[in-house]
């Protein structure tokens, strides 16, 4: 487990024991329910995402959901609100992102393209939130890609690039879009899970098996993906 995870953990603990002790002294008195626990498998990681992540539109995203959805359950919120507020918070987080970072986006994309190293292989790390990236891969060895985007968009250009053996492109796509664009010579194999989104294939040509091949993984969620020569 990770530091940042313990932190939060530890701050859970001491949270619900200076809560009870107050409770039992008769300091603060409360009732506790377990409506809506299941809530927590929702807030718990997201906050841990918050400390982890470089991306923190979708842990903020994940929390807020969280909160509600705990309200809702405990009758704090009608449901009608619920998804109300929802919509208008994340209005007014896109809002905040336009106005305060407009300046910087450009300038920050240029250090969010960057080159990990995995299984003995080149992965090329992309991210794109409240912003469009175009990459292309012309003349360059290509051997796999992981990609999140939040609220952006993000076209990879496979063409002329050089793939020698079969090659990886993970999506983590929330509430955005991403086109691939794929050589004609090269098979594709889909391999993804969508959650309110989906990967269109629009290739002209559609090769399924060969080697090497391109293969699509990872997840899609309230976003869209498009294949195409």
């Amino acid at each position: 487990m990770k530091h940042s995870s313990k932190l939060i953990l530890g701050l859970v603990l001491v949270a619900v024991g200076v809560l009870w002790i107050l409770n039992a002294t008769g300091v603060f008195n409360f009732m506790f329910s377990t409506r809506g626990w299941w809530t927590l498998f929702i807030i718990v990681p997201c906050a841990i995402g918050l400390f982890e992540n470089k991306d923190k539109v979708g842990p903020c995203i994940g929390i807020c959901c969280g909160i509600l959805l705990l309200l809702a359950v405990r009758d704090v919120i009608t449901w009608h609100m619920c998804w109300q507020i929802g919509l208008a918070l994340m209005l007014i987080g896109l809002g905040l992102q336009l106005m305060l970072f407009r300046t910087c986006r450009h300038d920050c994309m240029a250090h969010e393209f960057k080159t990990v190293s995995r299984d003995g292989k080149n992965i090329r790390h992309i991210e794109s939130a409240f912003g469009k990236q175009d990459i292309s891969f012309a003349g360059e060895i290509f051997e796999g890609a992981d990609v999140e985007s939040s609220f952006g968009g993000v076209t990879l250009d496979l063409h002329g690039a050089v793939i020698t053996e079969d090659a990886v492109i993970e999506l983590k796509v929330g509430f955005a879009g991403v086109t691939i664009i794929v050589p004609e010579n090269l098979p594709v194999q889909i391999a993804a899970s969508c959650s309110f989104g989906g990967i269109t294939d629009n290739r002209r040509v559609r090769l399924g098996s060969g080697s090497p091949s391109l293969i699509i993984t990872g997840s899609v969620g309230f976003g869209g993906v498009e294949l195409r020569n």
